[in-house]
């Protein structure tokens, strides 16, 4: 098994270290029919890309793509902020996008100054130990309603730095038409807790979130995941010839 197209991957926009022709050669290097570039959204600290910007991105996005010959998608990673479920992101913006994915970062700055004390504690207590069964539910409930009250097509790197019950969301997720990430970046979700959101009906998408153009389309750990789980081209949806539909309608 192998993907075929990688819907995760950032550039200088964000804090990744090349452009996005840099990423785009290294995915055509590796015979990919299709690249998505989507830096942070605004509330990441320092690099986060604010809405602004996202027409000079398309201009690039569209130069690369046809000076290239090669599918490329312009999104974003929009940032999970509350337990509300609310990211940093508007409809509004998101129709200037081709996709929208959206994770949890701790160091993102939420709306409200009673919300550090919500998701972001939850993520700091998490390196001491695994979060409260209070805390894991409000989490949960954090990423159900993300899914479910936002057009996200991606749910990103679900479980990392969060505790969250993964059932739970898969079946939020399922419900909906959101995809979850297998990440091999961050190694999430494991094993237990992707076996818990197959169960629950989700797909999965497998993606490198590839900081560095060298680790563009390089998904080993994923792979192997969805190996282990007997998971196959009905449950991953990027690991065959097959068109991807992404949620916002968008078919690639």
């Amino acid at each position: 098994m192998k993907i075929t197209a990688d819907f995760h991957s950032h550039t200088r926009y964000s804090h990744g270290t090349g452009t996005v022709e840099d990423n785009v050669l290294a995915a055509m290097s590796l015979g990919l029919r299709a690249l998505a570039i989507t830096d942070h959204g605004e509330r990441h600290p320092l690099v986060g890309v604010k809405p602004s910007r996202f027409d000079e991105m398309r201009r690039d996005v569209m130069t690369v793509a046809k000076e290239n010959r090669f599918r490329v998608l312009l999104g974003i990673e929009a940032n999970i902020l509350s337990p509300r479920g609310e990211i940093d992101l508007s409809e509004e913006d998101a129709d200037k996008l081709d996709i929208v994915l959206a994770g949890f970062h701790l160091t993102a700055y939420p709306p409200r100054f009673r919300d550090y004390f919500a998701l972001p504690f939850n993520g700091l207590t998490r390196y001491i130990c695994k979060n409260s069964a209070r805390q894991k539910a409000m989490n949960t409930d954090a990423f159900v309603r993300a899914v479910t009250e936002n057009r996200i097509d991606v749910l990103t790197h679900p479980g990392f730095r969060i505790d969250v019950d993964l059932k739970a969301v898969g079946e939020a997720c399922a419900a909906v038409g959101t995809y979850m990430e297998l990440s091999s970046r961050h190694r999430t979700p494991d094993l237990k807790g992707a076996e818990a959101a197959a169960n629950a009906g989700a797909k999965f998408i497998i993606n490198s979130d590839a900081h560095k153009p060298a680790l563009v389309g390089k998904c080993d750990y994923a792979l192997e995941l969805a190996d282990k789980l007997g998971l196959g081209e009905d449950e991953v949806v990027n690991v065959s010839d097959r068109p991807v539909v992404f949620r916002r309608g968008l078919e690639v």
